[in-house]
């Protein structure tokens, strides 16, 4: 089979398309021929070699997250899918192996792709949606009415979390660049902040909720826009932040707080809810081929996407 891999930490030029074995599958697993995947910005600084502390001296040999696909084997063991089914998922960030045309993937890391989206559309899906999710959701736990702050709202995670609050009811602020404004509303965003006429810290509106999934806008400056006994979320994941963070919230009464999402088919299947009743669709930027993986993570890189980078793999 045909995957992208990543023999050393490095720029794009690092992923290289090549031939493997299929993967054997054990009784808890599925084998899942892979229609599309995408690109997340994570996966770039994992390339770059900015996790090394989470990810060790090499890089994961196969990249990737995403993905979507069709069951071609069953373990023994597994009896809540069966051969042929559509799904999609997401696999360990810091482990990798979705950019490939074969993937073996435990059950509790997949969904039945939502019955209105194809493959394509059903891969943009997993990482930012359930990033989102946990964020808002579980971490932010917010409330109907509760007025979230989205930075970066027109981003891969930022378009997925607008609807996502959205949809739990939440009246939701945005920032994001004056030319980025009009997607910005047809996401539904209510109060769009343009950042380069205005510094979303020194307006007087407080939030019960700031997620900032640029990592721009620090904690030390965010707090003085958040309601008391609030949480700020960053997808800015940092080693001083993970020590930090946890001790000082101790003693906060506003708490900042990093989110590091994980494979969950519970809050996978509660997005797909969302994403069949209308509430959340897929945003995509651009669509390449899996042997155009380097344009793909150049793209990436400019840090002027809005929406998702997916790639067609068969």
């Amino acid at each position: 089979m045909k995957v992208v891999i990543t023999e050393k930490y490095g720029g794009a030029e690092v992923l290289k398309l090549k031939e493997i074995p299929k993967p054997q599958i054990s009784n808890d697993e599925v084998l899942v021929k892979v229609v599309a995947s995408s690109v997340n910005p994570y996966e770039i600084r994992i390339r770059r070699g900015e996790m090394k502390i989470m990810t060790g001296k090499k890089p994961p040999q196969v990249l990737g997250s995403d993905f979507a696909g069709v069951v071609e084997e069953i373990g023994s063991g597994v009896n809540n899918f069966k051969k042929g089914d559509e799904v999609f998922g997401m696999l360990d960030g810091l482990k990798g192996g979705s950019y490939a045309e074969y993937l073996k993937v435990k059950t509790g890391a997949i969904s039945l792709k939502p019955t209105n989206l194809n493959f394509e559309e059903a891969a943009s899906i997993p990482l930012v949606a359930l990033t989102s999710y946990r964020s808002i959701f579980h971490i932010g736990k917010v409330r109907k009415g509760d007025n979230v702050l989205i930075n970066g709202c027109t981003g891969g995670v930022g378009s997925s979390a607008v609807q996502i609050a959205k949809a739990l009811g939440c009246t939701v602020a945005g920032v994001c660049s004056t030319k980025n404004i009009e997607f910005a509303k047809s996401l539904g965003v209510d109060n769009i902040i343009d950042y380069k006429k205005e510094d979303v810290t020194k307006l007087s509106v407080k939030y019960d909720l700031i997620f900032d999934t640029i990592g721009n806008i620090p904690f030390s400056k965010s707090k003085a826009i958040l309601k008391p006994g609030k949480i700020y979320v960053t997808t800015n994941v940092t080693p001083a932040a993970m020590m930090i963070d946890p001790v000082l919230n101790i003693f906060r009464n506003k708490k900042a707080k990093i989110v590091m999402v994980s494979p969950n088919a519970d809050d996978l299947n509660e997005i797909k809810k969302h994403i069949e009743a209308g509430k959340v669709k897929p945003q995509i930027n651009t669509t390449f081929l899996l042997d155009q993986i380097q344009e793909a993570h150049y793209l990436s890189e400019t840090g002027r996407v809005t929406g998702k980078i997916v790639l067609k793999i068969q």
